[in-house]
């Protein structure tokens, strides 16, 4: 292990206080054996006693670090709407897996089965490139769709080849399920803890507010900052070279289809002209005749042709079609990367 001294920045009381990680549920809705976290009861609300959040974070940060020196696979789970979009930028940032929509039950407790779902997302996108010339238009849709279905779900987990050995949850009382199954695997759990928890299900709980959107951008800045200190960046660089194989994969696949249609045209005739997924014969099989250029040939950066194509964009004749807030609804593109995307397919024509 790594015997580099540990420096990370933590947060101090006044920042806490600043975020709003003192505010806890109403009285009614607390669980007693949070009750050494309490600082007092105001109006009704519990007021969590943030001089205890930093040292119990200190705790978590000193175990996340040597867990991720020793390479051990980290899953970060938060899944409902103040914490899906931190844990989706934070798992693609930093390279570790993570669940930002519904927990796929039975994801660490029935992995070898659940694990074939993942599987089959990964064999889905490429095959949907591979048949693109091959199925029928309506075919190809129904596999973008289970796409689309699959990435939800998956998406974050994608590569996972064995369960985790660490698990960072945000608000262990809604994702229940999640603590369940990884007590019991004896996964070790770093939990975000509201009054209304029970920090004695977590191996090394914090005591938060874990509804307030600041206080969790203000803890799981410490874990970013762990993460981009000590952690391998493995994920990152296999989802990167799945992203490049894809366009790499399209390529081929149009090439390909361009040399056949070059071969099947009669001796003299002007070339065919190459390929759009729109058109279909009377058969019901998809007939495509306008080139195909590849969203690389825009310029843009490698992380944005990377989200593109998690989202099954390759090409450019793809995104013509795509309007500002379709793009903006792509996961990890905003609108001023979405402007520039629509900018520059207008001046390439």
């Amino acid at each position: 292990m790594n015997n580099e001294q540990v420096s990370i920045t933590f947060p101090t009381t006044e920042e806490l206080l600043k975020a709003g990680a003192q505010f806890g549920h109403s009285a009614q809705r607390w669980h007693p054996a949070f009750a050494p976290f309490i600082f007092k009861e105001a109006k009704g609300i519990h007021v969590i006693d943030v001089r205890k959040t930093v040292p119990a974070l200190e705790t978590a940060v000193d175990y996340l670090v040597k867990a991720v020196q020793r390479e051990a696979r980290v899953l970060i789970v938060g899944t409902k709407k103040q914490a899906a979009s931190i844990v989706q930028e934070m798992g693609e940032k930093f390279g570790v897996y993570y669940i930002n929509d519904k927990w796929p039950s039975g994801l660490l407790t029935n992995f070898r089965t659940v694990s074939q779902s993942i599987q089959k997302l990964q064999r889905l996108q490429e095959l949907h490139v591979k048949k693109r010339y091959v199925l029928p238009k309506i075919e190809l849709l129904a596999m973008q769709r289970e796409i689309e279905k699959l990435k939800k779900r998956f998406g974050g987990v994608m590569f996972m080849d064995r369960p985790p050995q660490v698990m960072i949850i945000i608000d262990t009382k809604y994702e229940k399920i999640a603590v369940k199954e990884a007590r019991a695997l004896n996964v070790p759990i770093i939990g975000i803890v509201d009054s209304n928890c029970d920090p004695r299900l977590i191996d090394f709980p914090v005591p938060s507010n874990d509804d307030a959107i600041k206080a969790i951008r203000l803890l799981f800045g410490v874990f970013s900052e762990v993460l981009n200190k000590y952690s391998s960046k493995r994920l990152v660089t296999m989802r990167e070279q799945f992203a490049r194989r894809l366009v790499d994969l399209e390529r081929a696949v149009e090439e390909e289809h361009r040399i056949k249609l070059a071969s099947e045209a009669p001796i003299g005739a002007a070339a065919p002209a190459v390929v759009t997924p729109r058109e279909e014969s009377k058969s019901g099989r998809t007939v495509r005749v306008t080139s195909f250029r590849s969203v690389t040939e825009l310029n843009l950066p490698e992380t944005v042709v990377e989200k593109l194509t998690q989202a099954g964009l390759t090409s450019v004749e793809q995104l013509k079609e795509k309007t500002l807030d379709e793009l903006k609804g792509i996961k990890g593109i905003g609108e001023k990367t979405a402007e520039k995307i629509i900018s520059l397919v207008k001046k390439n024509g």
